[in-house]
């Protein structure tokens, strides 16, 4: 969609968006399934023909369709549409290319669009009226993405309470990486500091957002209990060691830096070439969570299994205090 955020929409447009948007929230709301949820096919339908729009009214089946799919329906499309919405994090991989639902929906929001577009006069307005009229539309349906997909989809991976709790943390690290964005690191502070909750019940372990820089609240590192200022970074740095760690020891802190567990050798290496090799450890966050957990629990397996659910408890309260994204939050399995 072409650049428009410098200039703003006449209120003919705004009138116009409004009114529209009447008459296709029921029919968003109508895709909803007994559980409540809205399938992602429905939300590209909404993305692509708000698109379309900016360039065509009415809309004919020669302005979206391909065969029996939506023209330029893709992952790469969907993504790139919400990335104008300033929305990053990883939709849908197909974009609703792969589903004939996809196209279904297309036609019948297209319907409404033209019903409710023609009543509004849009056929009258100017290609930039329509340009701004086809934003604010498709940005109605980021919102609902955002509050029906986002809002929902919890970080979901295999917990198993057999495995060892290291495996688990080790599980939702990977399901945050492929989740893309700063999703895995978000998920290594908050079980990190979940963790130091259980370890520590008397100490009062801090709770911001993963994005809050340690020099905005003053603090040594991500978390300090006693004299140890830890830092939690899923790719270690030279100016961790040579900046932040420096500060600590000059300070009178003990670092401690935790990395995963493939990124324990590059970190070691780093402590070693900026000669903080003695003074910092250097720890694997699957193992500084997963071995604290047990060791908690005794080593006992029914006590493992109640601690494991408990991490992950404290876990979702902390993104619910501290995170905006909700869909951080882990997806529990009843085997816990």
């Amino acid at each position: 969609m072409v650049s428009i955020q410098s200039q703003h929409p006449s209120e003919a447009v705004i009138s116009a968006a409004e009114a529209m948007i009447k008459q296709v929230g029921p029919w968003y709301e109508g895709k909803r399934n007994k559980k409540g949820t809205v399938d992602s096919n429905v939300m590209c339908a909404g993305l692509y023909i708000t698109e379309f729009l900016s360039t065509a009214f009415p809309l004919s089946h020669g302005d979206y369709r391909a065969d029996s799919q939506v023209k330029g329906a893709s992952g790469s499309k969907a993504k790139a549409l919400l990335a104008d919405h300033a929305e990053t994090r990883q939709f849908t991989s197909e974009g609703g290319r792969t589903s004939r639902l996809t196209i279904k929906h297309a036609e019948t929001l297209a319907e409404i669009i033209n019903l409710a577009g023609s009543q509004e006069g849009v056929a009258g307005f100017t290609l930039l009226e329509r340009k701004f009229l086809a934003r604010i539309l498709q940005a109605w349906f980021v919102a609902r993405i955002q509050e029906d997909y986002f809002g929902r989809k919890k970080i979901s991976a295999e917990i198993d309470p057999n495995f060892s709790v290291r495996t688990t943390v080790a599980n939702l690290l990977e399901a945050g990486r492929e989740r893309g964005g700063n999703t895995a690191g978000a998920i290594a502070q908050h079980l990190v500091g979940a963790k130091l909750q259980i370890r520590f019940p008397a100490e009062k372990i801090n709770v911001e957002s993963y994005t809050t820089a340690d020099v905005q609240t003053g603090r040594a590192g991500d978390y300090e209990v006693g004299d140890t200022a830890m830092h939690v970074t899923m790719s270690p740095s030279e100016k961790v060691f040579s900046e932040r760690c420096a500060e600590n020891i000059k300070n009178g802190f003990r670092p401690r830096v935790l990395v995963p567990e493939n990124a324990v050798a590059a970190a070691s290496q780093i402590a070693r070439l900026t000669g903080f090799h003695k003074k910092v450890a250097v720890q694997s966050i699957e193992d500084f969570v997963g071995t604290n957990i047990e060791e908690v629990a005794g080593f006992a397996h029914t006590e493992i299994k109640a601690q494991l659910r408990k991490l992950l408890e404290l876990y979702n309260e902390r993104i619910d205090v501290a995170e905006a994204d909700k869909s951080l939050k882990i997806e529990i399995p009843t085997n816990l």
